[in-house]
């Protein structure tokens, strides 16, 4: 499925090499996006595979299963045992999606006691930033999700990040949603970023400037359109890509 194929997500993650992941982010429908599009990309690469979501929270709306799944056509709903304790026997034969394991003391003391007890062929969790419940577990990926504008997400990993688009839709690379004009901008820019380090706005308005043949006043609005996108951000008078 050509919708699940988000390149940049694919690549911060290492995926799918890596299968222990979790996602943190304080702003719950992301958190519940995140796992569905994970469980669709799962079940579109590997096929009917038994999905077991862990909704410590009990918050985990089935409407954000079924919008997910229409829009990628992946069998979510046949596939899926919802449940709210890791107490089970859980095969390595099986997806196993945990959302919000730091809901209470009783939820946290449930997932540290059985998480090392559990093998699953992939283990998706979804957690606030600060997560109680993953400080003493090892051998997961974190990748902390920051809002940048309404729909615009920063993923970020220990060496590498991601601008990604988070609706109720699913996940869409950034590029994905911008115009072909600012997409070849935004190109510009990283290209000029990694043969001479940080652009300042003044750099990069001149790149802009010389490179499409538009006077600087044209150029600097070029750049709040990509800042309004999400695509860039402007910190301390540089430009972050």
């Amino acid at each position: 499925m050509e919708k699940l194929n988000i390149r940049s997500l694919e690549k911060l993650i290492s995926w799918p090499q890596n299968r222990r992941i979790a996602f943190l982010s304080d702003i719950e429908w992301v958190k519940q996006i995140i796992q569905a599009v994970m469980m669709a990309k799962i079940l579109s690469e590997i096929g009917n595979i038994k999905i077991i979501l862990v909704d410590y929270s009990k918050t985990f709306l089935p409407e954000v299963l079924e919008n997910v799944e229409k829009e990628y056509g992946a069998s979510i709903m046949e596939n899926i045992l919802i449940s709210n304790s890791l107490k089970f026997n859980v095969s390595n034969k099986v997806s196993l999606h945990i959302h919000n394991p730091s809901a209470n003391e009783k939820t946290i003391h449930d997932f540290r006691e059985n998480i090392f007890k559990v093998s699953s062929l992939f283990t998706i969790i979804t957690d606030n930033k600060s997560s109680r419940a993953l400080r003493q577990v090892r051998g997961l990926l974190k990748v902390y999700c920051s809002r940048v504008s309404q729909n615009v997400f920063m993923f970020k990993a220990i060496l590498d990040k991601a601008m990604l688009e988070v609706s109720s839709r699913g996940i869409r690379d950034i590029y994905s949603i911008l115009p072909e004009g600012l997409r070849k901008i935004l190109r510009l820019l990283r290209e000029a970023s990694i043969e001479y380090g940080p652009l300042t706005v003044s750099d990069a308005v001149t790149i802009i400037s010389h490179s499409i043949g538009v006077k600087r006043n044209v150029a600097h609005k070029i750049l709040v359109k990509l800042t309004k996108y999400g695509a860039i951000k402007i910190e301390k008078n540089i430009i972050v890509i």
